[in-house]
C-alpha cells in the first residue's frame, strides 16, 4: 500500500483521533487544529478528483487494495474504491463535516471535554469515510460497526447525564438489531457468490441465467429442496436491508434517532445531516444491483420508506423540543430517499441526500445557536429571537424554505424530483398522494418551528445574543449552498453527468425539473397548504393552538407521544423479554445447575463415599468380600 492521496483521505482522521487521544488531549487548540486539518485536508484532496470524474464517460474510478487475510483459497482485501457515487459522499462527509468542525470550535469552547470531543469526532469521520470508500461487504461492515461505536461515544458525550447514557445505549442496541440481520445477509451473499467484492457481485448478477441457477440444496424430511440464486438473493437482500433500517432509522428501527439529540448539537448535525443516517441510503445505492431483479424487494423498500416519511412527519407536528422536531424531520426525509430507491430512483435519492445535508446541517447548527443563546430546547421558551439573532434567523429561514421545497431553493429541485418519481411510478394512489401529504405536513411543522422560535412574543429568560463568528460562518456557508445547490447543480448538463456517474443502467432516470410554471405553482401550493395554518396559529395568533390541541384530544397525545412506539417496545421488554429471561434463569438454576450440575456432583460424591467405606484397610474384610464374590459366581453357574 502506497501512501497516496485516496488513503490519506481515509486515514488522516484516524491519525488525528489517536494523536489527540494519546498525546494532544491537554493542548486544546492543537487538538482541535489537528482534527480540522484532517477533515479539511480530505475535502481538498477530494475536490481534485471532481474535474476528472465529471468530464469522463462515467467509467472513472480509483481502486487500490491490500490483502489483509488469507484463509485457504479465500482472500480478503481492504481497499479504496472512489467512483462517482462515493465521490459525492466524500464531498458531503468532508465538506459538511468540516463546517461542523469549525462550528464546534465556538459551541464547545470552554467545555472540559473539548479535546475528547474532537478525538471522537475524528474517529467518527474516519469510520464514515471507510463506509464510503469500501470496495467489499466485509470492509463496509467493519466501518459500519466503527460508526456505531463512535456515535455511541458522541451521543453519550455528557456521560454524567443519565438521559445521555440511556440515549447512547438505545442507539447502540437498536443498531445491533439491524446489524445482526446485516451480518447474516453478508454471509449468505458470500456463500452464494464466493466473493464479497461489489464489482464482482454485480458482474455475476448481470450474467444471463445466474439468478435461475441453484444457490443451495438441502435434504429436509426426506425432501430435496433447491434454492435458486434469485430467491437466495431476495432473502439476503432483505437481511442487508435490516442494517439499512437501523443506520438510516427506518420504521420500526427508528426509535434511537430522536433520543440521539442528547449529544452536543454539532453531533446532532453530523449524525442527522450528512453522515451516519446517510450511510444506509448510500449502501442501498451501492448495492442496488441486489434489489433490482426483485420486484417484491423493491416494493418493500419503497413502502417502508414511504411509511417512515409520513409517520415521522405526523409526529413532528406535535413536538416542542426544537432538536426533536428536526430529528423527526430527518426521519421523514430519509424515508423519502429510501422510497425513491425502492422506486428505482437511486440518482434522485442521492441528489436529495446531498441537498438535505446542506440545509439540515444548517438547521441543526442554527438550533444549536438558539439553544446556546436561550439555554433551552423548548420552543415554548423562545420567540421573537429574530432581532436578537438576525444572522441565525436568516440562515434558518433559508434552510427552512429549502426543506419545505419552495422554489428556487435546493429542496425544490431534489424533493420535487422524488415527488415526480412517485407520480410517474404508477404504483397506486397511496404512493401517488401520501408523499405529497407528507410534504404539506413538512411545511406545517417547519413553519411552526420558525414562528415559535423567531417570531411572536418573547418567552425566553435572560438576554440572548448572536453566536460568535466560528458558529455563524458555517451557517452562512450552508445557507448559501441551500440556495445555489438547486439552480446551479441541477443544470441539465450536471444532471446528465450525475446520472452517468451513478450507474444509470441500474436506476430509473431522474426526471429533470425545468422549473416550468406548473411545477413551480404546485410546489408553492404544497408549501402554502402547510405554511398558512402554521402562520395563522403560531405567527398571527388567529387560531388558538391550545384550543386546537384540546379539540384533537387523544389524537394530539398520540402524536405527541410518538404513536406510543417506545411504550410498546418498553412493554415488550418488560413483559416478554423479561419473562423469557426469568424462565431461562429458572431453567438454568433448577434444571441445569440444580439437577445436572449439582445432581451429578452429588451422585459422584455419594458414590465415592460409598466406595470409600469399602476401602477399610482391613485384610480380613477384603478376604470376606473375596469369598462372598466367589460364592456369588458359583451360585450363578449352578
Amino acid at each position: 500500500m502506497s501512501l497516496t492521496s485516496p488513503w490519506l483521505i481515509l486515514f488522516m482522521p484516524l491519525v488525528a483521533a489517536f494523536a489527540i487521544a494519546f498525546g494532544l488531549h491537554r493542548h486544546k487548540v492543537l487538538a482541535s487544529t489537528v482534527s480540522l486539518v484532517a477533515v479539511w485536508g480530505g475535502f481538498l484532496i477530494t475536490c481534485t478528483y471532481v474535474p476528472e470524474a465529471f468530464s469522463g464517460d462515467g467509467s472513472w474510478a480509483i481502486r487500490d487494495s491490500i490483502t489483509w487475510l488469507r484463509a485457504g483459497d479465500m482472500t480478503f482485501t481492504y481497499g479504496i474504491l472512489i467512483d462517482g457515487l462515493s465521490l459525492i459522499m466524500l464531498l458531503v462527509v468532508t465538506g459538511v463535516g468540516g463546517l461542523i468542525h469549525v462550528y464546534s470550535l465556538g459551541y464547545m469552547h470552554g467545555d472540559p471535554g473539548f479535546s475528547r470531543f474532537f478525538a471522537s469526532l475524528s474517529l467518527f469521520v474516519f469510520s464514515m469515510l471507510g463506509i464510503v470508500v469500501a470496495e467489499n461487504f466485509f470492509q463496509i461492515f467493519i466501518h459500519w460497526e466503527l460508526v456505531g461505536v463512535s456515535s455511541y461515544l458522541l451521543i453519550g458525550y455528557y456521560f454524567r447525564k443519565d438521559s445521555a447514557v440511556a440515549a447512547s445505549n438505545k442507539a447502540f442496541l437498536t443498531n445491533r438489531v439491524g446489524d445482526f440481520g446485516f451480518l447474516l445477509g453478508i454471509l449468505m451473499l458470500f456463500h452464494a457468490f464466493g466473493t464479497a467484492d461489489f464489482a464482482e457481485m454485480a458482474q455475476l448478477v448481470n450474467q444471463e441465467g445466474f439468478l435461475s441457477q441453484p444457490a443451495m440444496e438441502l435434504d429436509v424430511g426426506g425432501g430435496h429442496w433447491v434454492t435458486t440464486h434469485g430467491t437466495f438473493l431476495w432473502i439476503a437482500g432483505a437481511l442487508v436491508f435490516m442494517g439499512v433500517m437501523g443506520k438510516s432509522a427506518q420504521f420500526p428501527l427508528h426509535v434511537w434517532l430522536p433520543d440521539a439529540m442528547e449529544g452536543p448539537t454539532p453531533v446532532s448535525a453530523l449524525i442527522h445531516a450528512a453522515t451516519m443516517v446517510a450511510a444506509g441510503v448510500f449502501l442501498l445505492a451501492r448495492v442496488f444491483f441486489l434489489y433490482m431483479p426483485s420486484e417484491i424487494a423493491m416494493t418493500i423498500i419503497a413502502y417502508i420508506g414511504l411509511f417512515t416519511a409520513f409517520f415521522a412527519a405526523t409526529i413532528a407536528v406535535a413536538q416542542y423540543d426544537i432538536k426533536r422536531v428536526l430529528a423527526f424531520s430527518t426521519l421523514s426525509q430519509l424515508g423519502y430517499m429510501v422510497m425513491a430507491i425502492g422506486l428505482g430512483g437511486t440518482d434522485v435519492a442521492m441528489y436529495h441526500l446531498a441537498t438535505h445535508a446542506f440545509f439540515k446541517a444548517c438547521l441543526f447548527l442554527g438550533a444549536g445557536s438558539v439553544i446556546h443563546a436561550v439555554h433551552s430546547n423548548d420552543m415554548r421558551e423562545m420567540g421573537a429571537l429574530w432581532r436578537k439573532m438576525p444572522l441565525t434567523f436568516w440562515t434558518f429561514l433559508i434552510s427552512t424554505l429549502a426543506l419545505c421545497g419552495l422554489p428556487p431553493f435546493s429542496g425544490f429541485w431534489s424533493k420535487d424530483g422524488i415527488l415526480h418519481l412517485t407520480h410517474a411510478a404508477d404504483a397506486g394512489p397511496i404512493v401517488y398522494w401520501l408523499p405529497t401529504i407528507t410534504a404539506v405536513l413538512t411545511s406545517f411543522y417547519m413553519m411552526r418551528l420558525l414562528f415559535m422560535t423567531f417570531l411572536g412574543a418573547p418567552r425566553y429568560q435572560g438576554e440572548p445574543h448572536e453566536s460568535p463568528p466560528t458558529m455563524t460562518m458555517p451557517l452562512v456557508v450552508l445557507a448559501a449552498l441551500a440556495v445555489i445547490a438547486g439552480p446551479v447543480l441541477f443544470s441539465q448538463e450536471v444532471i446528465e453527468t450525475f446520472r452517468t456517474i451513478t450507474r444509470p443502467e441500474t436506476a430509473a432516470p431522474f426526471e429533470h425539473i425545468h422549473g416550468d410554471v406548473g411545477t413551480v405553482l404546485a410546489a408553492v401550493l404544497i408549501f402554502a397548504l402547510g405554511a398558512i395554518p402554521a402562520w395563522l396559529a403560531f405567527g398571527k395568533g388567529v387560531i388558538d393552538p391550545d384550543k386546537v390541541k384540546a379539540a384533537m384530544g387523544p389524537l394530539h397525545r398520540f402524536l405527541e407521544n410518538r404513536w406510543y412506539i417506545d411504550e410498546v417496545y418498553q412493554w415488550v421488554v418488560d413483559n416478554v423479554q423479561q419473562n423469557i429471561a426469568r424462565f431461562c434463569d429458572g431453567f438454568d438454576r433448577i434444571i441445569v445447575i440444580g439437577m445436572l450440575v449439582n445432581g451429578s456432583a452429588w451422585t459422584a460424591r455419594a458414590g465415592g463415599a460409598a466406595l470409600a467405606r469399602v476401602q477399610s484397610g482391613s485384610v480380613r474384610v477384603y478376604v470376606l468380600f473375596f469369598l462372598a464374590g466367589v460364592a456369588a459366581l458359583l451360585a450363578l453357574n449352578l
